[in-house]
């Protein structure tokens, strides 16, 4: 089977095209700049076609698409979405894809969204329920992946959550019950999607084991680096202020830091990680890993 991911130089992404690489897929993908981008040599090395082509350029994604079976889209402008990303890459962009992968004959696209639990309206929640409604009307068999909060990036020090330092940021009351789940935990999914044989249009909503809240993970992270953390809250009333900005990234990264205060678990989500064969890393899974890298880094 052909398959072209489009977004592998991104974490998840290089999971996926890397996992089907080794289950003797043929994968091709898409990478602006081609051979120059400065992510490319660990996809190349492990037998991954390389085409230079851009969500921004829409007729380089028609060639990119043509001999393919399967297209599976992880790409996002976030977290930077320069150059009015949100619009190019997220919404334009990715609607361009679908597009030129129907035009092209491509049989099934797996499209990774977010969760539906997230649904305060910013510039990126549109982009991405306006993608799954096209894949939706669309002739290919559509898996539409919608992962919860990642628990590497909102849990490590990128968004406050810093166990190094032991500085930690609190969004609200840090009460909401969330279901983490592992960026790794998403790349699964993704290669079970792409091998997937499912006939009907499939909608994913992906969580990690445990309902697990902030201060939940803040416990689970002190007892496995045995170390006390300082909390610093930010109330709920200073995120509706960023809200209300003009600005597309400030008003989706606000949105999702509301929705994140909130918390929302995915029901059912161990059912539906076992109907894949897949194991779901826990809040305490991943807190052990920190640690494990920590050993490493002062040995």
């Amino acid at each position: 089977m052909s398959i072209l991911v489009v977004g592998a130089t991104g974490l998840v992404g290089g999971q996926v095209a890397q996992k089907l690489r080794r289950q003797g897929q043929s994968v091709r993908a898409l990478v602006r700049g081609g051979d120059a981008h400065p992510k490319v040599q660990p996809l190349r090395a492990a037998g991954i076609e390389i085409v230079n082509g851009d969500l921004t350029v829409a007729e380089t994604l028609e060639p990119a698409c043509r001999g393919i079976a399967t297209v599976v889209c992880t790409a996002t402008s976030m977290p930077t979405a320069a150059n009015d990303g949100l619009r190019r890459v997220d919404l334009d962009g990715s609607v361009a894809l679908i597009e030129a992968a129907e035009r092209a004959g491509v049989k099934r696209f797996v499209y990774t969204s977010y969760s539906g639990n997230i649904q305060i309206a910013s510039p990126l929640e549109t982009a991405k329920r306006t993608c799954e409604n096209r894949l939706l009307r669309s002739s290919m068999q559509t898996v539409i992946l919608r992962p919860s909060y990642f628990a590497e990036v909102w849990l490590s020090p990128a968004l406050g959550f810093d166990f190094v330092s032991g500085a930690i940021r609190i969004y609200g009351s840090g009460e909401g019950k969330g279901s983490y789940i592992s960026a790794f935990d998403v790349a699964d999914f993704a290669v079970a999607a792409a091998m997937g044989k499912d006939d009907e249009h499939t909608i994913l909503e992906m969580g990690g084991p445990h309902a697990v809240s902030q201060l939940d993970a803040v416990k689970i992270f002190e007892q496995a680096l045995e170390k006390k953390f300082q909390l610093e809250h930010v109330p709920a009333e200073a995120l509706q202020q960023q809200y209300s900005s003009p600005d597309p990234l400030q008003k989706t990264f606000a949105a999702l830091m509301l929705g994140y205060t909130q918390g929302g678990e995915i029901k059912g989500a161990q059912e539906t990680a076992k109907k894949y064969g897949i194991r779901l890393t826990s809040v305490g899974d991943y807190a052990a890993r920190v640690r494990g890298k920590s050993a490493g880094t002062a040995a």
